[in-house]
């Protein structure tokens, strides 16, 4: 089945998506619900998973670039820090490899 999503008075483009059956009714009966059209349903939930996406590569990104600039933590360090949680002997929260302490803040520049 193959359905058109366009949102009106504003700038778009038609698309079209393949749902199944059992998706459509849904999505019918939470348009009915809402008052609001599936269409309006479908973009926007379209929008949200693309806005979503972004910022996840972008801080999969930020990360990346963290590591190769030799600013982690070791597994090792963060798991032996996580099992200590809740323990008489909970250890120090781990440093980076780099020997520094590090402000998160300036790290994400």
């Amino acid at each position: 089945m193959c359905y058109y999503v366009f949102m009106a008075n504003t700038p778009s483009t038609t698309f079209s998506v393949r749902l199944k059956p059992g998706i459509k009714k849904r999505l019918a009966m939470l348009a009915n619900a809402s008052g609001r059209s599936s269409n309006f349903l479908i973009s926007d939930a379209v929008e949200s998973y693309v806005a979503d996406q972004e910022r996840m590569l972008a801080e999969v990104r930020q990360a990346d670039r963290k590591v190769k600039a030799g600013h982690y933590i070791r597994h090792q360090d963060m798991k032996a820090w996580l099992l200590s949680w809740g323990t008489k002997k909970e250890l120090p929260p781990p440093r980076c490899v780099c020997g520094k302490h590090h402000d998160d803040d300036a790290l994400s520049r």
